[in-house]
């Protein structure tokens, strides 16, 4: 009797605590994960690093200026030995003293023509940043596909709990009229032992769930980078009246992210095939630089030196023969070429397949939860028919526990295709490229 109302009074107490919780929405989950997932984060760096590499200077088409310049100290001690007049040697001469040498120089240089190189090389960064840019939608895409699923799950266990809690209160409520029963004479101690059996049973499981839930919201708190377990998700998710197979393989087509990833990719080696094809051609630049001397020796004849020196000119390169080297890259950059078509059919393929898959999933889901639903009304009636019996004595307690079962397992049915279906949905939005990621709802 003492663990039946300890089991009430805990029962009573999550209650209370559920209705003072905070409840955490689904597009404010969404938003906190699209702020603090590391996931995320990182990609975003990623993104920001090939945003400043979109210039024209790392493509190589400005100008380009170079100043350099050294200086040298030196000491040199010399002895010079030359023929005198006849055959006697003159005098040695002794050449000894400090240098200094200042030199300044500087360059500037001005493609003029780079065979397209240089525009093309422009485009493959542009491209490239745009695949970043894909990249880091496609990773806030799976988060959020994560987050959803997490989010869903926590809010089925959350239904769940309800529905253990009300199969608790049928139990006891059976456990409390055996109990009157038996003191009165109408039932025997055996009946009520087994009454009490299911009520344990029965809190047991609720128990379990209860870790379940916990554990549920420990995993969406990671996604979310949040330390704090203490809210409810919302349950009443608004399911989608129907998704059409027609529009969602043209969405899929039109902007599924990995799809565009594949053929960026392709435009990338559609690129790098012109960027070598380009290296083969000649190569016209200008250029003006200046030099500057300032040497003094005393170690020398010549004891000081200065010079300054402009120039301009223009400088012509045409890659005549290259060993092969060439020929080498633009057969690899046609192969990459290639393998990057090919991927983009193998992803066209894999994700009609996928679709095809989650479609039919989906399909399936909602006919069986419109079957339960259908179905359910008539769980209820049934349980209620037999309680009713069981209370003027026209069935057994087994009977009461085998409708109270199967009652809890149609609930709990629905309950899990509805969440099913909504995953299924989640799915195929995630697949056709129709995920909204700014953080606010999904389509």
């Amino acid at each position: 009797m003492k663990s039946i109302v300890l089991l009430l009074f805990f029962m009573s107490m999550l209650a209370i605590g559920a209705f003072s919780q905070q409840v955490l929405t689904l597009e404010a989950a969404m938003s906190e994960a699209l702020t603090n997932n590391y996931s995320i984060r990182l990609e975003r760096y990623n993104a920001q690093i090939s945003d400043n590499n979109v210039s024209r200077a790392v493509a190589g088409q400005m100008p380009r200026f170079e100043i350099s310049g050294s200086y040298e100290w030196g000491y040199t001690d010399a002895e010079i030995e030359t023929l005198g007049e006849g055959d006697a040697p003159a005098p040695p001469l002794a050449l000894d003293g400090t240098s200094n040498d200042l030199f300044l120089s500087g360059e500037l240089t001005v493609p003029i023509f780079q065979g397209f190189r240089g525009k093309y090389t422009f485009e493959q960064l542009q491209n490239t940043n745009e695949m970043s840019r894909l990249q880091l939608d496609g990773t806030m895409e799976q988060t959020i596909t994560q987050l959803v699923s997490m989010y869903l799950q926590v809010a089925r266990l959350q239904t769940q709990l309800a529905i253990d809690q009300s199969n608790i209160e049928l139990s006891s409520k059976r456990w409390e009229r055996k109990r009157i029963d038996t003191e009165f004479g109408a039932s025997n101690s055996l009946n009520l032992l087994q009454s009490k059996v299911d009520l344990n049973t029965d809190s047991a499981q609720y128990r379990t769930r209860i870790l379940e839930y916990e554990n549920a919201k420990r995993n969406l708190n990671y996604i979310l980078l949040r330390d704090d377990i203490d809210y409810r998700v919302e349950e009443d998710l608004v399911l989608i009246d129907e998704l059409r197979y027609e529009d969602l393989l043209s969405q899929m087509k039109a902007n599924n992210t990995n799809l565009k990833l594949s053929q960026k990719g392709v435009e990338n080696a559609l690129l790098q095939t012109r960027i070598v094809d380009a290296s083969m051609m000649p190569t016209l630049q200008g250029y003006a630089n200046f030099q500057y001397l300032d040497a003094e020796d005393e170690a020398n004849f010549l004891q000081s030196q200065t010079t300054l020196g402009p120039n301009i000119g223009v400088q012509l390169s045409y890659p005549l023969f290259t060993g092969g080297a060439n020929k080498v890259q633009r057969q690899n950059a046609k192969i990459r070429l290639s393998q990057q078509q090919t991927s983009l059919q193998s992803t066209e393929t894999l994700l009609e397949r996928d679709l095809q898959n989650a479609y039919a999933q989906y399909q399936n889901s909602k006919e069986q939860l419109r079957i339960e639903q259908l179905n359910l009304p008539t769980f209820e009636k049934n349980y209620q028919k037999v309680f009713d019996d069981y209370k003027v004595g026209l069935s057994s307690d087994t009977d009461v526990r085998s409708a109270q079962l199967n009652l809890s397992l149609a609930k709990n049915r629905i309950n899990n295709l509805k969440y099913g279906v909504k995953q299924s949905e989640i799915r195929l939005l995630h697949l056709s490229g129709q995920l909204n990621i700014s953080g606010n709802e999904t389509n």
